[in-house]
């Protein structure tokens, strides 16, 4: 069964919950019974407040600041309403202990959700460097790859002159001869040419 208490906000939820304490207090065997509408109370005062400042509400309004101010007056009158019931019922200063404590459950809320925070970004950040560190380990392999590969390319792939077994070393014409005849034929043709240019043609020209 829902609480009808808890589906109350604002004034209406303070209401609520001073009157079942009236209602109850004589037979509470311990404040503990009671706690949870003190809560609730609270709840409602907090969201009077809040009412006060909701966005869209023209403050200046006599409809909207005489609600605001009653309700405000309302809340105070009967959270100081509920002091008096709980002190008078469970001996002076209880009222000043619920508060104390109160409080250390609200510091530690805020404490746990600060270390929460925390702990989720410092481990957005641990993902974050492991995510940078692996880029750049790939970038790194692919570097070394990239360099590897144009070193075997442009020095390996090219034997050092005098390599008898490279036509590389030809002009597109020669090398090509080169390829289907072989070297000797190679260099022949290239001697012939030479001597050609210089005018030094062996065998003459039809």
């Amino acid at each position: 069964m829902v609480d009808p208490v808890s589906i109350l906000t604002g004034i209406a939820l303070v209401k609520k919950s001073v009157d079942f304490i009236k209602s109850n207090i004589a037979t509470a065997q311990d404040i503990g019974d009671l706690v949870g509408h003190v809560e609730k109370a609270f709840e409602g005062q907090k969201q009077v407040i809040k009412a006060r400042e909701k966005k869209g509400a023209d403050p200046f309004a006599t409809e909207n600041v005489a609600k605001e101010i009653i309700d405000a007056r309302l809340a105070q009158e009967a959270l100081y309403e509920m002091k008096l019931l709980i002190d008078h019922r469970f001996g002076h200063g209880t009222w000043s202990y619920i508060l104390e404590e109160r409080k250390k459950r609200i510091d530690a809320r805020k404490e746990a959700i600060k270390e929460a925070k925390a702990k989720k970004m410092k481990k957005q950040k641990e993902i974050y460097d492991m995510v940078r560190m692996a880029m750049i380990g790939i970038a790194v392999i692919l570097f070394v790859v990239v360099a590897i590969g144009i070193t075997i390319k442009f020095v390996l792939a090219h034997p050092v002159e005098g390599d008898d077994k490279s036509c590389k070393l030809y002009e597109p014409k020669y090398y090509l001869i080169c390829l289907n005849e072989g070297r000797g034929y190679a260099d022949t043709q290239l001697y012939l040419d030479y001597q050609l240019q210089k005018d030094n043609w062996i065998i003459e020209k039809d």
